[in-house]
């Protein structure tokens, strides 16, 4: 009897456990952001990669959504397109898709980036005229303030699995560089031929605009959101 008593008072401090890191993964999904704002730019993009896994592979529409919520998640545009090749449908499973993903995102506006935003400045215009876009040739030259967030890529609201694992890791090394991304904590181990046992955990800091103070801030409608869903 004392002996069924003892399983029972492990497990439920297991189950105790396992709601307060369950709470504390929850709550690192809350972005941070720095006191101090910068002077920023959007920056448009072409990034490609092949996507290679030996553990986990998606159908390009699946893959196109993780990547899409996972670069939002860090700053980007949200009409930010994605595209796979190596799928006969949107529906078929890619052994190893090409990914193309044109993106435009927020970069300090170092003299740099100026110079390099001043030197493509026709080419740009002559893309917006082809379009009849003028638009998003003013928003290129346009300053605005801007924070960096730390934000957590981890299961919460981004449905990480711990199958993601390779493509966090390659999202990490191929993509995240190419953007105003600073990585703060990497817990992404992954392990060749064996899906991992834990969820992939990357915190990084991103460059995200400050919102107008005739704006209400973004995070703050996608917390009532999902406060309404509950």
């Amino acid at each position: 009897m004392s002996c069924l008593r003892a399983h029972s008072l492990c497990g439920m401090l297991l189950l105790a456990a396992f709601g307060s890191n369950a709470g504390a993964a929850e709550s690192e999904a809350s972005p941070t952001l720095s006191e101090t704002p910068v002077q920023a730019i959007w920056k448009a993009q072409e990034i490609a990669f092949t996507y290679q896994s030996f553990t986990t592979f998606y159908s390009c529409s699946s893959l196109e959504a993780k990547i899409r919520r996972l670069l939002i998640a860090v700053g980007a545009d949200p009409e930010l397109k994605i595209r796979t090749r190596g799928c006969f449908s949107s529906s078929e499973i890619a052994r190893m898709p090409y990914v193309e993903i044109h993106v435009v995102s927020p970069v300090e506006a170092t003299p740099e980036e100026l110079a390099e935003l001043d030197k493509t400045r026709s080419r740009r215009e002559l893309a917006a005229r082809v379009r009849g876009d003028s638009k998003q040739a003013e928003l290129a030259e346009a300053q605005f303030p801007a924070q960096w967030r730390q934000v957590s890529l981890s299961r919460g609201k981004l449905n990480l699995e711990p199958g993601d694992c390779e493509l966090i890791e390659q999202l990490k090394e191929k993509v995240l560089p190419k953007l105003a991304i600073k990585v703060i904590e990497d817990r992404t181990e992954c392990t060749p031929n064996r899906i991992s046992m834990t969820q992939p955990r990357l915190i990084v800091e991103a460059l995200t605009p400050m919102a107008s103070p005739d704006e209400p801030d973004k995070n703050a409608k996608e917390k009532e959101k999902e406060k309404e869903q509950e």
